[in-house]
């Protein structure tokens, strides 16, 4: 359940700041210029916070936790669709 979308700022990987109910995960950043405007192309999901958290929590431990958010959309979406 990825979606595009873009940005005029660079988007973090995970962003559970911006949203109380909400994580969203990106994934696939590009930084592209058009007509020297400047922007950032990518892919997002949103999952419940709850749900990220514990997640998260298990995954705590292991020393790949820089790659949650792929793990993350595996077990959510069951990857891409």
């Amino acid at each position: 359940m990825w979606k595009h979308g873009e940005s005029s700022v660079p988007v973090p990987s995970i962003d559970t700041e911006s949203s109380q109910k909400y994580a969203y995960i990106y994934r696939n950043v590009e930084k592209r210029k058009r007509e020297d405007v400047t922007y950032y192309t990518y892919e997002y999901a949103k999952i419940k916070k709850d749900v990220y958290e514990y997640v998260k929590e298990l995954w705590a431990t292991e020393v790949r936790t820089t790659e949650i958010e792929d793990v993350l959309a595996e077990l959510l979406f069951g990857g891409d669709e």
